[in-house]
């Protein structure tokens, strides 16, 4: 499995969250510990995930404060769980550049959304760079 691929695992499973309200935890381990084609990237996948959801609360506050008058509760739910991806892996992830987790948010944005979202995406994740 890509990295590419890795990813959008991790929004696929963030969506869910958001979506089913299920134990996070219980969630996310089950996946880990099941997914088999995760293979070198299962490691990624389990920080990546454990980092957004426990820090759930920050991330969401750190979007809620660059999306220029935004209230979390208003962002579609696919939206939400693209932008936590990308947020989690630019605060807590150092070994993966900001430009390719923008890069990557986008294409999820407009792949499971569209262009215009892709463009919305960009712009709060390039005011989240800046205010890092």
């Amino acid at each position: 499995m890509t990295r590419k691929e890795a990813r959008e695992h991790c929004f696929k499973l963030m969506f869910e969250y958001e979506v089913q309200k299920n134990d996070a935890q219980t969630m996310l381990s089950y996946f880990v510990e099941n997914e088999l084609s995760l293979g070198n990237q299962k490691n990624y996948v389990e920080t990546l995930l454990r980092s957004a959801v426990e820090n759930i609360a920050h991330i969401d506050e750190t979007i809620e404060q660059n999306t220029k008058g935004w209230r979390i509760s208003r962002l579609p739910k696919v939206t939400l769980a693209v932008l936590r991806v990308a947020v989690a892996e630019m605060l807590y992830m150092d070994d993966i550049a900001d430009s390719i987790s923008i890069n990557e948010a986008v294409e999820l944005a407009k792949t499971y959304n569209d262009e215009k979202n892709g463009k919305f995406v960009n712009g709060i994740l390039a005011s989240v760079f800046k205010g890092k």
